[in-house]
């Protein structure tokens, strides 16, 4: 498996631990309400491969399962979300037997044309539903308590993937999604534990990431945010001037685009190594920007000529 393969899957991994998360509060809050079904519990949890803990769990065998490469935590990972799967599909059953027997039950239970025998199995359906009810109840809390705890570990394997040229940008785009799974405070411990300078280093490192895909606008405001956080950040004013002179140069907007490129040209980057493929492109974009400003100029002088000898 090639390293871009390797981090495209962890990404996915932590996309769907997210969407696992989610979904089991989604059934717990419905279930408080009385309004839990089971194409809900179906969303989360069943065994045709739709559902995001069977998704999950499929992800953690291809990654850590019989695989020396697998980390004690990647292993552990695996682990226990095999067992929240296993615990969750007894909840699938309880609710099945809950929304499709329990009716009919309901409709039986007072029939005056039920024999003898007829209300000995009415009266063993009666102790089934409750049992059902009460290892739903049961069922849910101890889930509830195990997807928490896999949110811990999720953390661990976040840190161990802090290499992830993919991490950032994920992380920066799903920010509400993990503040609401561990707050706001818990949010930005993660991320100063991944890296140095925290919040500062992953909208750089985002920035980037939206820089290799050309997206020059968000890889721009990015770059000009660390620029006023970390004004001696040479490379991000480097990238910021970068950024908008691609911006600008796509927009037609060919003087700003000259302004920008020759601001960056400006800084000293000799010793910025990374850089240098980006210093060579502006340079080579120099002539190109310096020919349509000239020609916007000529077909303004034009214009102006133009209108005085109306």
């Amino acid at each position: 498996m090639t390293s871009l393969n390797i981090d495209k899957k962890q990404i996915d991994l932590i996309s769907e631990s997210i969407c696992v998360f989610k979904t089991c509060n989604h059934c717990i809050d419905l279930h408080q309400k009385g309004q839990l079904t089971f194409v809900t519990v179906e969303d989360f949890v069943d065994d045709r491969g739709k559902s995001c803990l069977y998704k999950l769990k499929q992800m953690c065998h291809e990654l850590f399962r019989n695989t020396v490469e697998a980390s004690y935590k990647e292993k552990f990972y695996d682990i226990t979300v095999g067992y929240i799967f296993h615990e969750a599909m007894k909840l699938r059953e309880c609710i099945y037997q809950l929304e499709y027997y329990k009716p009919e039950y309901n409709l039986l239970v007072d029939s005056p044309e039920l024999s003898a025998g007829e209300n000995k199995v009415i009266h063993e359906f009666e102790l089934l539903i409750k049992k059902a009810e009460k290892r739903l109840t049961e069922g849910l809390k101890e889930v509830k308590t195990l997807v928490g705890e896999l949110a811990a570990h999720l953390k661990d394997l976040i840190r161990t993937y802090r290499g992830n040229y993919l991490l950032a940008r994920f992380i920066f785009e799903n920010e509400r999604d993990f503040v609401a799974i561990y707050g706001r405070n818990g949010y930005h411990r993660l991320i100063e534990d991944i890296y140095d300078q925290g919040r500062t280093t992953l909208m750089y490192k985002a920035g980037l990431s939206y820089l290799e895909s050309e997206y020059y606008q968000t890889a721009r405001s990015l770059f000009h945010k660390v620029v006023k956080i970390d004004r001696a950040n040479v490379p991000a004013q480097f990238l910021y001037l970068y950024t908008s002179a691609f911006n600008c140069y796509f927009r037609n907007r060919f003087s700003m685009a000259q302004i920008f490129a020759e601001e960056a040209l400006a800084l000293p980057m000799d010793e910025q190594q990374d850089m240098q493929t980006h210093v060579a492109s502006l340079r080579a974009l120099m002539p190109d920007l310096e020919k349509e400003t000239k020609r916007n100029s000529q077909s303004k002088e034009e214009r102006d000529r133009a209108y005085l000898r109306v």
